[in-house]
């Protein structure tokens, strides 16, 4: 990091906290304010299942800091801000091995939310909120990841929302913009001038949502959704952003999805969420039609320790290499781990960061509240392809061709909160590749992440 970089970023963030003090030190009970503190510690081993590439193996640290401050107009007008940075320490791989790694990686410091909310709009049960802010519908197995790039730093879309609250009928309806610029260039820009990729191409869509919480004992959701996306193409697909520079495709589309999900209680003990979706459209100048299958069964022991066991199975199409057309199912917003931290790093030998797709899922798992602060979950994962073909034609060197099983996935995590301030996990993870990926694709891997957070 420069000694330029360094006395702005110190400067940036000496500003902001000096300016959200002031401000809440003020005798005003409008304004209300906070932030939080997450460092982590990673260990990632065979990157892309290839033992003998040098930057197969990655340990690193990050350090991100967040500030943010609400100040109402009055009980139906408000507005937030929320100020973030991230930086990064690199130990491996060695700035020898990859001479574009960034060993101490200073990010952007930029708005992750910057938004107007608005209630009881004409005086209906309307309200809607305009501007930087982030959305999850459902449980984000579709709509929840605006920035895929930058790692968990921040999940902000660019959007404006409006929602509807039909008391009568136990409904809420969501009508929802979106237009999400592919890196940090537009407003409001990082303050240090940092410019970073957060997705490979300019994306834009529409949402309906409709969730009613009176036909089923718990949810029940119905949606439409149409994405663009407009490709941002740069010098060999390069991807800029956490200090490690790597390459992903943009993708051009028109894709259109309709989808419902329910989440109920079928008997006292047992809950069963399902979700289901049809895409169609055009992507990458051919014809789309795709599904994709979100289904997880829980039977809780209802006991002191909260013991539960559950089965999942997951579905999502693969593209048939002997049509025209592309079977290959679309992640939408939906590129975050949901299941594995892990396969974040190795969804790129047959589509891209987190793009999860052409796959059988079959999940079995048991979680426990083992103490006051801590839970632990232990989950057993088998994967498969749906097809024996990737995303892209680039990657065909990157799987065999002749099997279609990923391999054998166990992950168990450690979560602690310890007190409202301090909160923490410990997350392994171990994947046994299987003989879908090419024979020099094969080699173990393992993902370790360390947490501690401080949030006020």
């Amino acid at each position: 990091m420069t000694s330029k970089k360094k006395k702005l970023l110190a400067g940036g963030l000496t500003a902001a906290i000096s300016c959200t003090t002031a401000i809440a030190q003020e005798a005003t009970s409008p304004f209300t304010w906070g932030g939080d503190v997450r460092l982590r510690q990673i260990f990632v081993d065979n990157v892309g299942l290839d033992a003998d590439s040098k930057t197969a193996d990655r340990t690193f640290e990050r350090l991100r800091t967040r500030l943010w401050g609400n100040y109402a107009f009055d009980q139906n007008v408000s507005v937030k801000a929320r100020l973030l940075w991230e930086g990064r320490h690199y130990q491996s791989p060695n700035r020898s091995d990859y001479p574009p790694l960034e060993n101490w990686y200073s990010g952007g410091i930029l708005f992750d939310l910057l938004h107007v909310d608005a209630k009881n709009i004409a005086g209906l049960p309307l309200s809607a909120r305009i501007g930087r802010q982030e959305i999850m519908l459902g449980n984000g197995w579709l709509i929840l990841e605006g920035t895929p790039l930058d790692g968990s730093r921040s999940f902000y879309f660019d959007a404006a929302r409006a929602t509807y609250a039909a008391e009568a009928i136990d409904t809420t309806f969501d009508l929802i913009y979106i237009d999400q610029n592919p890196d940090t260039g537009r407003f409001p820009q990082s303050l240090n001038g940092e410019l970073e990729d957060q997705t490979e191409q300019h994306e834009t869509g529409v949402v309906l949502y409709a969730n009613n919480k009176s036909l089923l004992d718990g949810d029940l959701d119905g949606y439409f959704i149409y994405k663009h996306d407009a490709p941002n193409d740069t010098p060999g697909n390069l991807r800029v952003n956490n200090g490690y520079p790597f390459a992903s495709p943009s993708n051009s589309a028109d894709i259109y999805a309709l989808g419902a999900r329910a989440d109920t209680k079928l008997m006292e003990n047992l809950r069963l969420r399902a979700e289901f979706v049809y895409e169609w459209g055009t992507r990458n100048d051919r014809d789309l039609s795709a599904f994709g299958l979100n289904s997880r069964l829980t039977y809780s022991f209802n006991d002191p320790l909260s013991n539960a066991l559950h089965l999942g199975y997951e579905y999502l199409s693969g593209d048939d290499p002997d049509t025209q057309d592309d079977e290959g199912f679309d992640p939408l917003w939906s590129r975050w781990p949901q299941w594995s931290e892990l396969m974040i790093y190795q969804w790129p030998l047959d589509s891209r960061v987190a793009g999860a797709t052409n796959l059988h899922h079959l999940n079995a798992g048991w979680s426990a509240q083992v103490h006051s602060t801590t839970k632990v979950s232990l989950d057993y994962h088998a994967l498969w392809a749906a097809e024996e073909y990737p995303s892209y034609p680039s990657q065909l060197g990157l799987i065999s061709g002749d099997d279609n099983f990923r391999g054998h996935l166990f992950t168990g995590w450690i979560r602690t909160k310890l007190n409202k301030h301090v909160a923490g996990h410990l997350v392994a993870e171990y994947l046994m590749p299987g003989d879908y990926y090419a024979e020099n694709r094969r080699n173990d891997s393992f993902f370790v992440r360390a947490e501690v957070s401080y949030t006020w």
